[in-house]
């Protein structure tokens, strides 16, 4: 049980700016032990999200309240997912060779495709809060963190690790294919519980999502995926969770 416990906030640690306290250093194991606990991470942010939304929604017009939870996310987080998106954006757009797409992703400046990855992502998120009606919108924060998270375990598990070193590495080989089991069957319950059978559909849909987009960094990247590429894996299917639910609400509203 402290096992699971340390394991917990040191996912908690990474993922997020809290302050986290531990009794002890995390040592590579505990690093990479805490990769099954990311989803629940999420959840702590959407639970987070959720209450913020009802604080923002007191003083604020809806407008500048989905402005503030997207800024809120990113501040929560640290940037973590966001920094992995605008260097994946540089590194995996135009033609280069898979190192020199690799260099650029080490490079911590942004470029002219990260910039525009960002503003493409950051808008997304925004609109599609704006477009989730006002009944599913706490429920709508609380699971996008979640499936975000549940995707980057997914990322982990399936594909391969295209870097020598890196927690990837760590990552690998504290996380095997029952971790993404237990995983998602967690993740399956929270999402019925929050949506229904909606919700398990939504899951399977970003599940889908998660591996198309790794499959795609893989063509760019033959070796395997890096740390950039599990942030822009958690970004693009947290930003789609909160756009589908949208699309999928206002197509029922029209029928």
């Amino acid at each position: 049980m402290k096992q699971i416990v340390l394991s917990f906030l040191v996912a908690l640690q990474f993922l997020t700016t809290l302050p986290i306290p531990l009794w002890r250093n995390s040592t590579g194991e505990d690093v990479g032990r805490s990769v099954r606990y990311f989803p629940v991470v999420g959840l702590v942010l959407g639970v987070m999200l959720a209450l913020l939304n009802w604080l923002f929604r007191l003083v604020l017009p809806p407008t500048l309240t989905d402005l503030f939870l997207v800024i809120a996310l990113i501040m929560l987080t640290g940037g973590l997912h966001l920094d992995g998106f605008l260097d994946s954006c540089d590194g995996l757009f135009g033609y280069r060779t898979p190192e020199q797409r690799l260099e650029i992703m080490r490079d911590s400046r942004v470029g002219s495709f990260g910039v525009a990855g960002g503003w493409a992502l950051l808008t997304l998120k925004y609109f599609s809060l704006q477009n989730i009606p006002f009944d599913l919108k706490t429920l709508a924060l609380l699971l996008a963190p979640v499936l975000g998270r549940w995707a980057l375990v997914t990322a982990v598990v399936i594909f391969p690790y295209g870097r020598e070193t890196g927690l990837g590495t760590i990552y690998k080989q504290h996380t095997k294919p029952r971790e993404l089991l237990l995983a998602s069957l967690g993740v399956a319950l929270v999402a019925f519980l929050i949506l229904g059978w909606a919700g398990l559909i939504l899951a399977l849909l970003i599940f889908g999502l998660a591996w198309l987009l790794g499959k795609y960094i893989m063509l760019k990247l033959p070796k395997g995926l890096t740390g950039d590429s599990y942030g822009a894996i958690t970004e693009v299917c947290e930003m789609s969770t909160w756009l589908l639910i949208g699309l999928a609400a206002s197509m029922l509203k029209l029928g």
